[in-house]
């Protein structure tokens, strides 16, 4: 990855770099894996899919490592009842640093901070008809805006909604089960948001912010406001 993180915001370092690997650096990563991470690499069906998950996770240990000035490989980690995953030391304690990773076709992003924090990076995938998609995904007020859009700026405004709703989700750390259709931001001005479900309803703040990584791609990332 690279040396420095493409930006930080909120306290928050954001990584992004491809899953696009040679051979060799596709072994070092390998090497890098814990037994279970091997297992699940090799129970992907597609070849495509077990080298993305072994290059995503072999790089997101190298940069664990530098954070926590441990050797990526001896990383471990635990989850919470969603499958959040959080950093442990060798003393099995997990220290203060928070993480969280997404990824999707050939690009990653990881977050690393000291609050809960939630990011999520969506290609925009001409298969998917977000027309469908939108009925279950946006709140009302979202959906008569996006209707309300013309045809060429309803693909950006989708993936933004659904990135920010699952950033907010991975934050707090429930399941896309809560109901993603109840998590409610902003149509215009400032990202935010205005309405939370249930199963998202915290003490905390929660600042949200949209990412402009590349072309063809949406990503936001919630974390916990400082005091």
């Amino acid at each position: 990855m690279q040396s420095k993180p493409l930006l930080s915001v909120s306290g928050v370092d954001v990584w992004f770099d491809s899953l696009l690997s040679n051979e060799a650096d596709l072994h070092h990563y390998w090497q890098l894996l814990s037994c279970e991470e091997q297992a699940k690499a090799g129970r992907f069906m597609q070849e495509r899919h077990r080298r993305r998950y072994v290059v995503c996770h072999g790089k997101m240990r190298l940069k664990l490592g530098a954070y926590l000035n441990v050797a990526p490989a001896s990383i471990g980690f635990a989850r919470n009842a969603f499958g959040k995953p959080a950093v442990l030391d060798a003393s099995g304690r997990q220290p203060t640093l928070a993480f969280n990773l997404s990824h999707s076709a050939d690009w990653m992003v990881l977050a690393v901070g000291q609050r809960p924090l939630g990011i999520d990076l969506e290609v925009w995938d001409e298969r998917h008809n977000l027309t469908t998609l939108a009925e279950s995904v946006l709140a009302p007020e979202e959906k008569i805006y996006w209707h309300g859009l013309p045809a060429a700026e309803r693909t950006p405004a989708f993936y933004r909604f659904w990135t920010r709703k699952e950033s907010l989700v991975k934050a707090v750390g429930v399941g896309i089960g809560v109901g993603v259709a109840g998590i409610v931001t902003s149509t215009s001005g400032q990202p935010c948001f205005r309405a939370l479900p249930a199963a998202c309803q915290s003490d905390a703040n929660w600042q949200l912010t949209d990412l402009a990584l590349a072309p063809a791609m949406s990503a936001a990332l919630t974390v916990q406001a400082g005091d």
